[in-house]
C-alpha cells in the first residue's frame, strides 16, 4: 500500500496493528490486520479508493471516507503541495 504515496494518491499512511474477529464465508475468523488512515484531498479520493481495491490482499477491503472539516491550514498546505 505505500506505493500509494509514491503515486501520490496519499500524502501520509498511518498504520495500527489490531486484532479483528468477523464473518467471513458463514465462519467467524480472526487475524491480525492494520488499520490504514491515508490522507489525501477530495480530488484523489476515488483514485485512492480504486487503488485500494486493486491491491489490497482481501477481496472485500473496508474503505470509507471522513470528511474532515476542521483541519488547520497549514496542515491543508502541505498536504495540498506534496500532492
Amino acid at each position: 500500500m505505500k506505493n500509494a504515496l509514491s503515486e501520490k494518491l496519499a500524502a501520509c499512511i498511518l498504520e495500527i496493528e489490531s486484532n479483528s474477529s468477523f464473518l467471513w464465508q458463514g465462519k467467524i475468523e480472526e487475524e491480525k490486520e492494520s488499520i490504514l488512515i491515508f490522507k489525501t484531498t477530495d480530488e484523489k479520493i476515488e483514485e485512492l479508493k480504486s487503488y485500494v481495491e486493486k491491491n489490497h490482499p482481501y477481496t472485500t477491503p473496508f474503505i470509507a471516507c471522513f470528511d474532515l472539516k476542521d483541519v488547520n491550514e497549514k496542515y491543508i498546505k502541505w498536504l495540498k503541495d506534496v500532492l
